[in-house]
């Protein structure tokens, strides 16, 4: 999904604490009705804002906008500091191997929660799925490109963990290795050479 820039931007920040009109945009951004609508047009269109009529009056009805549930996966919520502390904790009462025990079953209990199209049908489509599964849920972007065979490479972008695995470099692995293994059964899963930044890590599956 693209991100609005400059004044579609602007909007949405602004319709994310409260409802409010074209006219109410206008004033508070100091831009023109006329170019608040236009854009308000193009956002619905997108499908990233919604309005409601508020009649006011019987001959001028009022419209008010509020970003709609597809447009908040443009500002996602993360909780890297709150699960660096968390994680900290843990290893810090029960050791390490709790850790990645741990993860490893929440990245299972994850798996089994996926919509069924992400672990039924021809190989294509379920890697499409899942990348639209987890781009959608969880606003983690991936890639996934074919290598030899049955081997295809998913890297990883916006990942949950890339705080925490500056200091526990194992996590992703743990992470992604058993969500994916839960995913496609009897896949091999190896942590592939570190793509570029942005992109935060990357695995190479080879499926049976």
């Amino acid at each position: 999904m693209d991100v609005p820039t400059g004044t579609r931007l602007d909007i949405m920040e602004r319709l994310l604490r409260q409802e409010l009109s074209s006219q109410e945009l206008s004033d508070k951004l100091g831009v023109s009705p006329a170019a608040v609508r236009q854009h308000l047009t193009t956002l619905e269109a997108l499908g990233l804002v919604v309005r409601r009529k508020v009649v006011t009056q019987p001959s001028r009805p009022t419209y008010l906008y509020r970003v709609s549930p597809v447009g908040m996966r443009i500002f996602p919520k993360r909780y890297d500091m709150l699960l660096a502390q968390m994680i900290a904790v843990l290893s810090d009462r029960q050791g390490p191997e709790a850790v990645e025990t741990t993860i490893a079953a929440a990245a299972r209990r994850l798996a089994e929660q996926a919509p069924t199209r992400v672990t039924g049908g021809a190989a294509t489509e379920r890697w499409r799925h899942l990348v639209e599964w987890l781009e959608g849920e969880f606003a983690w972007q991936a890639d996934v490109s074919e290598e030899a065979g049955t081997t295809r490479r998913l890297t990883i972008h916006q990942c949950p963990l890339q705080d925490l695995s500056k200091t526990q470099p194992d996590v992703c692995g743990v992470f992604f290795g058993s969500l994916i293994r839960t995913l496609c059964s009897g896949a091999v899963v190896e942590h592939a050479d570190a793509p570029a930044v942005p992109a935060c890590c990357a695995f190479l599956v080879s499926e049976p």
